[in-house]
């Protein structure tokens, strides 16, 4: 079942190997994974992913910088946070589990909710500089 539409079966998509599973919803078109086992996380491309992905490798991390980060539009960065804020505010999985994150899960939803708060700002003083 699809962790955020109500009774919404999911489908299962490929790669088919034997380590995870992979499933698509078809209403809200979020993508899972799934390992033997364990619950569904979001699965690699999900916001959430990306972001958490940086907590792995902290040189890495989000910065925004009036020198134009980040490179995609701002609506694909509004996007992004809009989903992160969904999973805040309404939890359906382990954020943690998605990349198996040796950060608790308090700390990488506190790492989520840093970027959204770098990611407002950013895109306010975006705006502000087209008006």
């Amino acid at each position: 079942m699809c962790l955020r539409c109500t009774g919404v079966d999911l489908v299962p998509a490929g790669p088919l190997v034997p380590e995870i599973e992979f499933f698509d919803c078809p209403a809200c078109h979020r993508r899972y994974a799934g390992k033997p086992g364990q619950s569904l996380t979001f699965r690699w491309l999900h916001p959430i992913s990306l972001v958490l992905y940086e907590r792995l490798y902290p040189s890495k991390c989000w910065e925004f910088e009036k020198s134009g980060w980040p490179s995609k539009p701002p609506e694909v960065l509004l996007r992004m946070v809009e989903e992160i804020e969904l999973e805040i505010a309404q939890p359906t999985q382990q954020v943690r589990d998605i990349l198996d994150n040796p950060q608790t899960e308090e700390q990488c939803r506190q790492y989520l909710r840093e970027f959204v708060a770098g990611a407002r700002g950013w895109l306010r003083e975006k705006d502000g500089d087209r008006g």
